[in-house]
């Protein structure tokens, strides 16, 4: 069976459980790329002893070594579930499938062809529920068998066993990964009184024309291991399940949409938009980059930014605030992680920790000393204040960035014959070869300090200590300088080289502003640097889409719509069937799919396209291609307004609902015009352009 060029499992999350789901609308054995389809829980990693080799971090061949105190925490391969069918005596092979995703439905369609048996396949993984349901309406009566079986597919040495133990019975399985014991259960409507084995997998069969699986893995974690507990979800029926799915994903799609003439890239927005709620922890409302073993096993980094970000612009106020407090759930590791490992007061998150705060990289023990990662995260605290005007909650977490520059003022930073300076850390590069005023530490120190202490100010918590952290940012900002080389800011003082550091402290950090003549040309030689404009960071021949959606961002930014398209538009090799994009594609292969990181920052991209907001400014459609004659949005959230907006050939409309607490002044602008707009808590606002 052929399957489409750009071809991946189809993923499918709910904040705790993901799977993926291959062309027969259900799992299957075949590997693409590195992934084949396994169910995964967002924390419950394999035992280390258990562990042979780890994604993307230990060569093959080598036995995989371990640090006391930072396990690897690779996420274990719990389940599968799969089927077969026979039709008048005779197994039946897939001859074709064509599938098709909808996003706002959670929901994988697939039209399923075996020759003299058509049928259709509607499966989703509950939005709640730890359940994969998956529905199939044939065009004859088949026996169909359904099968369920523990861990992975084969013992291959990457996929391994990850059990201390396992007992399967007829249609329930128990197992443990010593961390969390959990149960496996298979249940067929109508049900089938014909069981079956083989080794360790179960099967059941039923002759029917419509054949709904439902397939559950559930642990200890979530609740007692009783299988009637979930038998008692299943009797609830199909229906019911699926009203109360449907309505989880409707409302998520409620807070906002836009509207652009690229069918390709739409999808690939509304598809990000479900991922990365799918991606989103329930319980720590941590955002890792995805929740597969691939894609870095659910640890939390300094990524987490651009997901927030993103969620954050879109108006997803809940997600956004909950990717904020898992540095509230986690403040103890923080506190820990700055005392006991660099003696130091305040706080410091550790480079990759799992949700609940534990040293995730096993020996790569370097990686201590990366630091950027603390920036995003008062990042993502200052910009929820910045974007919804919500001084409670800028209160509330005023302690967490008092604790970041109480640290990074006190340890970090460096007083020395040259001036202030960052000491010798590991680099964006993540290389244990250290360099100094590495160009994102150093910006990313610059940007806690004032954070710090512009929201004491705000607050009226001004002290000496956030006195003397805007007087040291200030004096970090001209070493920054000294890495302007006439043509771009250089990565670091180690050299005279451009590479995603040299952007960093454009965007994400925001250390210098956009429009600084530096960070013009900065952006010009990088562009001149990187024709594909699907960029690297490292000058080698591989492609991430994640710098490349920061450049982007960039440079719609700075009032390029066209380019900052086509550097968008460079990025469609990088997206696969269901709306993903990979990490890094090398020789034209991905290396994953489903990396939120970059999907997260080219819908940022995107959304710089449609709508650009300062402290007290707003502007509409601010670098749009010239393509783009119609284009529409919706409840998009900027300097505590949600914003809609039209455009046709002949008009512009925009509506502006105020959503914060206080009465707001905005400057709102569409190209040269310009409307002063005073907007009471909850007063809505029209305003209209002709073209």
């Amino acid at each position: 069976m052929q399957l489409p060029p750009n071809y991946y499992h189809c993923f499918l999350g709910n904040g705790l459980d993901a799977v993926l789901v291959g062309p027969t609308g259900s799992m299957v054995p075949d590997k693409i790329a590195v992934d084949r389809c396994n169910w995964y829980k967002s924390d419950r990693y394999y035992p280390e002893d258990k562990l042979v080799e780890v994604a993307g971090r230990w060569p093959i061949g080598k036995p995989l070594e371990h640090a006391p105190e930072s396990g690897w925490y690779e996420i274990a391969p719990l389940g599968r579930t799969w089927y077969h069918i026979v039709y008048e005596g005779q197994p039946l092979t897939l001859q074709a499938s064509q599938q098709r995703f909808i996003p706002q439905e959670g929901t994988l369609y697939t039209t399923l062809d075996y020759g003299p048996v058509k049928g259709e396949a509607v499966t989703w993984l509950h939005a709640k529920q730890s359940i994969l349901i998956e529905r199939y309406t044939f065009d004859h009566p088949v026996d169909f068998q359904a099968w369920m079986g523990p861990g992975v597919w084969f013992d291959d040495g990457w996929d391994t066993d990850p059990f201390r133990s396992v007992n399967i019975g007829p249609d329930v399985g128990h197992y443990d990964v010593g961390e969390t014991q959990g149960i496996l259960l298979l249940r067929l409507d109508p049900p089938s009184a014909q069981l079956g084995q083989n080794g360790l997998d179960r099967s059941m069969t039923v002759h029917a024309q419509q054949i709904t699986k439902y397939f559950a893995i559930t642990d200890n974690r979530q609740g007692p291991l009783d299988p009637s507990l979930i038998d008692a979800q299943i009797a609830r029926g199909y229906a019911s399940l699926r009203e109360e799915h449907l309505a989880f994903w409707h409302s998520y799609f409620a807070a906002s949409r836009i509207q652009i003439p690229d069918e390709q890239f739409q999808y690939f927005y509304d598809a990000t938009m479900y991922h990365l709620k799918a991606m989103q922890s329930r319980t720590s409302g941590g955002l890792p980059v995805n929740n597969l073993r691939r894609t870095w096993s659910s640890h939390i980094f300094w990524d987490s930014y651009y997901l927030q970000h993103v969620l954050l612009e879109a108006n997803h106020r809940y997600e956004a605030l909950e990717g904020c407090r898992f540095f509230q759930r986690t403040i103890d590791h923080a506190r820990r992680h700055a005392r006991e490992e660099f003696g130091c007061d305040g706080l410091k998150w550790d480079w990759e920790i799992t949700h609940d705060g534990r040293k995730a990289y096993g020996v790569l023990l370097h990686q201590k000393f990366q630091i950027h990662n603390n920036a995003s995260y008062a990042n993502q605290i200052w910009g929820y204040y910045l974007v919804t005007q919500d001084e409670a909650m800028l209160r509330e977490f005023y302690p967490i960035l008092e604790g970041l520059a109480q640290f990074y003022l006190n340890c970090i930073v460096q007083e020395t014959e040259r001036g202030w300076e960052i000491g010798y850390q590991v680099g964006v590069h993540e290389s244990p070869i250290k360099v100094r005023n590495d160009s994102t530490n150093l910006s990313g120190t610059i940007v806690i300090l004032r954070h710090c202490a512009t929201a004491a100010r705000l607050l009226n918590l001004e002290t000496d200590f956030t006195r003397r952290c805007a007087e040291v940012a200030d004096h970090l900002l001209k070493t920054l300088d000294t890495l302007y080389n006439g043509r771009f800011f250089k990565a670091s003082d180690e050299g005279d080289h451009l590479s995603m550091g040299s952007i960093a402290s454009i965007y994400p950090m925001q250390a210098i502003p956009f429009h600084d003549p530096r960070a013009l040309s900065t952006v010009q030689a990088y562009v001149d640097a990187n024709q594909r404009f699907v960029v690297g960071y490292d000058g080698k021949d591989r492609d991430f889409p994640w710098a490349t959606g920061i450049l982007a961002t960039i440079v719609a930014w700075q009032g390029n719509g066209e380019l900052a398209w086509r550097i968008i538009d460079s990025t469609r090799p990088t997206i696969c069937t269901f709306g993903g994009m990979t990490e890094v594609m090398e020789n034209y292969e991905w290396n994953m799919q489903y990396f939120g990181t970059a999907q997260a920052a080219v819908c940022t991209a995107i959304h710089q396209l449609l709508l650009q907001s300062s402290t007290d400014s707003i502007h509409i459609f601010p670098a749009l291609p010239a393509a783009w004659t119609t284009v529409a949005f919706e409840h998009l959230l900027a300097a505590g307004l949600t914003v809609s907006a039209t455009r046709n050939s002949q008009s512009v409309a925009c509506v502006l609902k105020n959503e914060s607490p206080i009465t707001l002044k905005r400057d709102i602008r569409y190209g040269d015009q310009l409307n002063e707009v005073i907007i009471a808590p909850g007063e809505v606002r029209l305003l209209e352009w002709d073209l």
